[in-house]
């Protein structure tokens, strides 16, 4: 990997070979698929057919249409393919070492790890647009801006995070008009259903409450779910702190969803079962706890992991 283990003199004659093919942020054109939407809400360049969007490092232009995007994390990545477009770059899962099973997307080459883009990989992709996860660094900003144009969401609701990315690859309309879909099909399993629900990812070191404003504990509130204090007080958090045992009854919902994200988190999740704290939960004794994927439900929220936690949804709530 590139990064911090190449020297600058390394990285700075990468940077001048992508400045030389025109890769830069200010460069050439060209999305890894189709591209083209009515909907985008995004300026439109007086020249050359580029759109200015609004980013967490300030107006960033794009191709009209990109054509060898490069996604890095799981949400860009999902939100690329949901849209019809196949990124020639990606990263590792958060906890894997390839992309996430749920896109089915093992074609796709690696150039990162969720920690670290791999900046040799990347160039050698030639990518003409770059959709990075917010709350990256501004150095790692840096790096990528000079290989291609790099969109980085600002951090928030998980819908909007999405529009950046659906406005850069040119299909804002289309992703939306597939979220609206969406929370209705959620809206419709809970009909003439109640109670709350959570959303936990089991740990090694025990488990975490998710926070109600992700998108499964949006999506269940679309389905008419009550929430729990826990995970309505986490602010800007994405989890809570790992809970004791003892302290499982503060996520006693009447649902009750459990992810895990490794076999390490999946064992302690099996030892948790036989212990009383566990068996006392109202979901456990009613049959309503449903183990889910940790990538769909804790790590992604593009518009595919959506949908396979809407179909969750139904199946939980018992909708036809």
């Amino acid at each position: 990997m590139l990064g911090t283990r190449f020297t600058k003199t390394l990285l700075g004659a990468a940077v001048v070979g992508a400045l030389s093919l025109g890769l830069t942020a200010c460069g050439s054109s060209g999305s890894g698929g189709s591209a083209g939407d009515s909907g985008s809400s995004s300026t439109a360049a007086a020249k050359g057919g580029k759109r200015s969007i609004d980013t967490a490092f300030g107006a960033v232009e794009v191709p009209a249409e990109a054509k060898r995007v490069i996604a890095l994390g799981d949400t860009s990545l999902d939100t690329a393919l949901a849209l019809g477009v196949t990124p020639v770059g990606t990263s590792s899962s958060r906890g894997g070492t390839t992309a996430p099973a749920y896109l089915k997307a093992d074609s796709i080459p690696l150039v990162a790890t969720v920690k670290e883009p791999n900046l040799e990989a990347i160039l050698k992709a030639t990518p003409d647009l770059i959709l990075a996860s917010s709350g990256i660094e501004k150095s790692q900003y840096d790096k990528l801006s000079a290989v291609a144009p790099t969109i980085v969401p600002k951090a928030g609701d998980w819908r909007e995070v999405l529009a950046v990315y659906g406005d850069a690859l040119g299909h804002k309309a289309d992703l939306a008009a597939k979220l609206d879909a969406l929370d209705k099909r959620a809206a419709k399993a809970g009909e003439g259903k109640s109670g709350s629900a959570v959303v936990m990812r089991w740990m090694p070191n025990g488990p975490i409450v998710m926070n109600t404003t992700n998108m499964p504990g949006d999506l269940l509130k679309k389905a008419g779910a009550g929430t729990m204090p826990i995970a309505d007080g986490l602010g800007a958090q994405p989890h809570s702190d790992p809970l004791s045992l003892e302290n499982l009854n503060k996520a006693d919902a009447d649902r009750v969803f459990v992810a895990t994200l490794n076999a390490e988190g999946e064992k302690a999740l099996e030892t948790a079962r036989k212990q009383e704290a566990f068996t006392r939960l109202k979901a456990v004794g009613t049959n309503q706890l449903m183990g889910v994927d940790g990538q769909v439900w804790s790590s992604s929220s593009g518009p595919i992991a959506a949908e396979k936690v809407v179909e969750d949804i139904e199946k939980a709530f018992g909708a036809k």
